[in-house]
């Protein structure tokens, strides 16, 4: 495996016109499907045709959804909802908070973190109104600039769209609504990117593997060594079986998956699935009819239209993930955590309640009154992303960001992938690593892919904002062992021994492994390959132990790892 850091000073070659990223003239945004927009109630957002809020930018190409915003909790109260839906009346759509977020508290020390609040129509016997999240957002800003409602600038700045994110895997399989090169894949069929898919158009290529499953120390060994087993946090589309993940299919009567293995390597919190769920269902309660909460941690289902039979782009992307880890650091636990749909689709309010909840864990487990070791997450990789409209804002704005830093903050690593456009405009959560940092701080990842040979690849997102590169073309990986497309093979031939012999399956993946491109792949790689050298520190050195999980002993253990790796403080 190939990885490495960026040093501060490497930038792009001299020869090279110096222009910002942002100014790209690739947006990076392929055409998804009307299919798709549908499926999840969201719009492409064209600056064209999109109007601007006055005083603020023009916005740049994004995709949203279009019945809901984000909005800080306290504004979804009085005294800002009355004037909020003053404003919102004009254009014939109201505000609906939603009434479940997992407990907000709006004095606590994540009551900045915008939420999910619904937009509808207002009552009355007006003509009908279309529901539009950026119609809604415009009217706020300027409202705000002129003064008509109780908050400045910086406080409208606060509320956004609920962008629509997309994994960060090489996809393009037939499946994704009879094209075969949207949902994350470069947008140009034919381009070179195309030789990182197979001659289906589905970039999970069947392999075989003849190894045994990395060998994994025991847990009071682990204990005795390390003080621990390091945990990565995995938000992506859960996981479904493989003997290597210790996952397996529920006995009858169960439905779903089961993580029942004592000390088995992945692992799903089953309160944390809850409050994704409620808050994905308190949406939908509230107008935001096309919502589709994550109900269970499991990667379900295998295809989006069962008369056609042929895979969702993402199925399987968690479980890839998780066997990256499993041959790189065995000794971890991965803490499986679904918020990805099958067709590579994430909403960002679920990102959003994820990250909460793992900040809420982490914060159960730095109590200083009464610490719990046994919850801490040392690592969080997202594989995962999409463009935002207003640039200027978001380093200062985004709910994610203020999330990510509190991650951050209590000495948690956060890796995320830099995204397969092949353009170098930013690509948010992965280019929050180009705002600085207070100095001896854990900072952000963001992880372009390289290819087996160490180049980079050709797919790979890149920019002064891409702070490592990590192996993330074509590698080999676990993929679950129940799944089977409805393609078949080319040839088949019978034999006089009455056993027919067969071309390749291209879409029998029931094997469990495949190859697979994308920075969603580098980027858990890179994580992977620092929490070794965690490990390697904790077992060095006593003041390095994992077994004690205060913030700045947690942050120390992450700065070692990382500057043992070769990073360098920006």
């Amino acid at each position: 495996m190939k990885c490495y850091f960026v040093p501060p000073d490497d930038h792009e070659p001299s020869d090279l016109p110096d222009f910002d990223e942002d100014d790209d003239a690739g947006s990076g945004i392929t055409s998804l499907s009307p299919a798709l927009l549908a499926r999840h109630g969201a719009r492409v957002l064209d600056p064209s045709t999109a109007p601007s809020a006055e005083g603020w930018p023009p916005p740049r190409p994004t995709v949203y959804r279009t019945r809901t915003l984000l909005v800080p909790p306290r504004f979804q109260r009085a005294p800002y909802l009355g004037a909020i839906n003053d404003v919102l009346a004009r254009a014939g759509m109201r505000l609906v908070p939603v009434a479940d977020h997992g407990g907000d508290d709006v004095d606590g020390p994540l009551a900045a973190i915008p939420v999910t609040a619904v937009l509808a129509e207002t009552d009355g016997d007006g003509p009908p109104t279309v529901v539009d999240a950026w119609t809604a957002l415009t009217a706020l800003r300027t409202a705000a600039v002129r003064r008509d409602v109780p908050f400045d600038r910086a406080d409208a700045a606060r509320f956004g769209l609920e962008h629509l994110l997309l994994g960060a895997a090489i996809t393009g399989s037939p499946a994704v609504d009879g094209s075969p090169a949207v949902d994350g894949s470069p947008a140009v069929d034919g381009s070179p990117a195309t030789s990182y898919r197979s001659g289906t158009g589905d970039a999970r290529i069947p392999v075989m593997v003849y190894a045994d499953a990395p060998y994994r120390m025991a847990a009071a060994d682990c204990a005795a060594r390390y003080g621990r087993r390091p945990v990565i946090a995995v938000p992506d589309t859960g996981l479904r079986a493989h003997p290597w993940l210790d996952v397996r299919r529920a006995p009858p009567p169960g439905r779903g998956y089961v993580t029942d293995v004592p000390d088995g390597f992945a692992q799903v919190d089953q309160p944390m699935q809850d409050a994704i769920r409620a808050s994905g269902q308190a949406a939908a309660a509230a107008g935001d009819w096309a919502r589709r909460p994550i109900k269970d941690p499991w990667d379900t289902p295998v295809t989006a239209n069962p008369l056609v039979g042929e895979l969702d782009v993402a199925t399987g992307h968690g479980t890839y993930i998780a066997g990256i880890v499993r041959q790189v650091v065995p000794e971890a636990t991965v803490l499986s955590i679904r918020i990805m749909h099958s067709d590579d689709v994430v909403y960002e309010g679920d990102l959003t309640e994820a990250l909460k909840q793992l900040v809420s864990r982490v914060d159960q487990a730095q109590d200083p009154a009464n610490p719990r070791p046994e919850l801490m997450v040392d690592v969080v990789s997202l594989s995962l992303g999409y463009f935002c409209e207003s640039p200027p804002d978001i380093a200062y704005t985004s709910g994610l960001k203020i999330a990510i830093d509190a991650l951050l903050d209590r000495g948690v690593m956060v890796t995320a992938a830099a995204g397969n456009y092949a353009v170098r405009r930013r690509y948010y959560p992965a280019a929050f690593a180009a705002a600085p940092r207070p100095p001896g701080t854990v900072p952000l990842v963001s992880v372009g892919a390289l290819n087996p040979n160490g180049t980079r690849a050709m797919f790979s997102d890149g920019g002064r904002w891409v702070t490592a590169w990590a192996s993330g073309a074509v590698g080999v990986s676990t993929f679950p062992v129940d799944v089977n497309g409805s393609l078949t093979p080319q040839a088949e031939v019978p034999g006089a021994d009455g056993q027919t012999r067969e071309s390749l399956d291209p879409d029998d993946l029931s094997g469990g492994w495949v190859a697979w491109s994308g920075t969603s792949f580098a980027a858990p790689a890179l994580a992977a390959w620092v929490m070794r050298a965690l490990l390697e520190g904790a077992a060095a050195d006593p003041a390095l132990t994992l077994s004690e999980p205060a913030p700045a002993a947690t942050a120390s253990r992450a700065l070692y790892a990382l500057r043992d790796r070769g990073w360098r403080e920006r």
